[in-house]
C-alpha cells in the first residue's frame, strides 16, 4: 500500500515545522518580537503571525506588550524548564 501525500498533509507538516522553529527560537532567545522571530526562525511574516497566534491560543507561548507598545513572545516558565531539563 502506498501513501499519497495530500496538499493538506503537506500544509500541516509545514505548519508544524514553523511552530518548531518558533519554539526553538524562543527557547534560545526569549522575549522576541515578530520581526525578530522572522529572522531567528527564518520564516515569513505570515508564518510567524499565524503560528504565534496558534501557539498563544494553545498556551505554548506567552504574548505581552513590551516597551514602546511592541508585542513580545516568550515561553511559559513551565515549558522553558521542561525544554532545558530534557
Amino acid at each position: 500500500m502506498q501513501l499519497h501525500t495530500t496538499p493538506q498533509n503537506a500544509h500541516k507538516r509545514r505548519g508544524q515545522h514553523s511552530r518548531d522553529r518558533i519554539l526553538a527560537a524562543l527557547q534560545h532567545q526569549p522575549n522576541q518580537s515578530r520581526d525578530q522571530l522572522m529572522q531567528s526562525a527564518n520564516l515569513t511574516y505570515d508564518q510567524v503571525r499565524d503560528q504565534t497566534r496558534n501557539l498563544c491560543v494553545e498556551g505554548l507561548i506567552l504574548s505581552q506588550i513590551g516597551d514602546r507598545g511592541k508585542r513580545r513572545y516568550s515561553l511559559p516558565r513551565r515549558c522553558a524548564s521542561l525544554q532545558t531539563s530534557a
